[in-house]
């Protein structure tokens, strides 16, 4: 490297690097902790506190600071989202010479956890799969992870996404900001393509429903050829970003397959019924579930009565539903006997009996490439990721240029969902 002028010396600085938790106590310090919080950023836990509570303190602590000083400072701009896994924050990162970049960050909660040694394994468990899902680039998932510690906790970095996830899509309350934005003739053309009303509730039309689940199985198709399922795939962890594209999100339960299931984090009303038996996820199990995607995008409000069982109900009504979809879908989707029958596929309480791999679900025959052929001649020759641009842009803000903050779902993560 240049020594800027000097020929005596060649000064490399690195951060200090971070100690490993051991037994007994919590991760310690570095210089550069210790100084955020001298200045009231972070107050780590003291260790006669035990190991496990001075985690649980060194959580909270972060969350209160809404920052992390090591090993480069990232100061929380917003709560995107938080669940049972932990806290999703917008975050800035301040690196060397006033560098401000912004990020997804990540935190996860020991407190799910009976004990430090257990939230410990796991995370070693996050750090590997995020080692060996790093390289893979794939236009349909999000990119740019990498894992950390600050104080024993442990944190994921990720690239933030300017778009909506695929639950405040379905959920119709950016309607009218969109409509009072549109004219009266790009109004027609949303609510043709994208869009239809019926008994004041929204739901996406035919075309789309297809457009977006093809994506998600693309992205599902580079995860299971490197050896991976996603493991919690739901509507919140598909997003859509301000150019159109659909991404997957959220791979903090993503596991090797055939992985034994030790502790159980997805999302319940999305779960295939194997992953409720707690059997090793196999490449079926993420195909059952982005199924349940597709029907949630057909009858939303269906699936929302469905929310409110609790688990033995849900695998009860999902053994099932392969045999009844009729029932839960729209007359329109009716007439398309291939879409259908496709779906059905998707949601057979088998694995064995579901398409063997996404690549087969998106473009085999019958699949969701087949069932396109059943859509109008209109529907078929519009471009969905160029439709969904010019409606996410009447949603942009003016003055920052990026879609509104107020778009959120309640359950909204806009990069992640925990």
């Amino acid at each position: 490297m240049n020594n800027l002028g000097s020929k005596e010396a060649t000064v490399v600085l690195e951060p200090p690097a971070a100690a490993a938790p051991t037994a007994g106590r919590a991760a310690p310090n570095t210089p550069d902790q210790a100084q955020s919080s001298a200045d009231g950023s972070v107050a780590p836990a003291a260790a006669p506190q035990g190991e496990f509570t001075a985690l649980l303190e060194n959580y909270r602590a972060l969350l209160r600071a809404r920052s992390i000083p090591y090993p480069v400072v990232y100061r929380f701009t917003k709560e995107l989202g938080h669940g049972r896994q932990g806290v999703v924050f917008l975050a800035t990162r301040h690196g060397a010479r006033g560098c401000l970049t912004e990020h997804a960050i990540k935190i996860f909660d020991p407190g799910i956890y009976s004990s430090a040694a257990r939230y410990w394994t796991d995370m070693g468990r996050i750090a590997q799969q995020v080692s060996l899902l790093q390289p893979i680039n794939n236009v349909n998932l999000v990119s740019g992870n990498f894992y950390e510690e600050c104080n024993g906790i442990g944190y994921i970095h990720m690239s933030a996404i300017d778009g909506i996830d695929l639950q405040f899509l379905m959920d119709g309350r950016h309607l009218e900001f969109a409509r009072e934005r549109s004219t009266s003739k790009e109004w027609k053309r949303f609510l043709d393509l994208l869009f239809r009303l019926e008994d004041g509730r929204v739901r996406l039309r035919t075309g789309l429903v297809l457009y977006i689940l093809r994506n998600v199985l693309r992205g599902l198709a580079a995860l299971h050829a490197n050896g991976f399922i996603h493991g919690d795939i739901k509507p919140t962890n598909i997003m859509i970003n301000i150019q159109g594209t659909v991404k997957l999100v959220d791979f903090g339960r993503a596991a090797r397959l055939g992985e034994p299931i030790n502790i159980l984090l997805g999302s319940p009303l999305y779960m295939a019924p194997e992953n409720h038996r707690r059997e090793p996820g196999v490449i079926p199990s993420d195909i059952f579930s982005t199924g349940l995607v597709g029907l949630a995008m057909l009858n939303a409000r269906q699936m929302a009565l469905f929310a409110e069982q609790n688990e033995n109900n849900l695998l009860d009504f999902k053994t099932t539903l392969a045999g009844r979809i009729e029932q839960y879908l729209p007359e329109e989707i009716l007439r398309n006997v291939e879409f259908v029958q496709v779906l059905k596929r998707f949601l057979e309480p088998d694995p064995v009996n579901r398409f063997a791999s996404a690549a087969e679900a998106e473009a085999g025959a019958p699949s969701l490439l087949s069932a396109r052929q059943w859509l109008s001649d209109r529907q078929r020759e519009t471009e969905y990721e160029r439709e969904l641009e010019a409606y996410l842009l009447k949603l942009v803000d003016e003055e920052t240029g990026r879609l509104n903050p107020h778009f959120a779902s309640d359950n909204l993560t806009a990069v992640i969902e925990v």
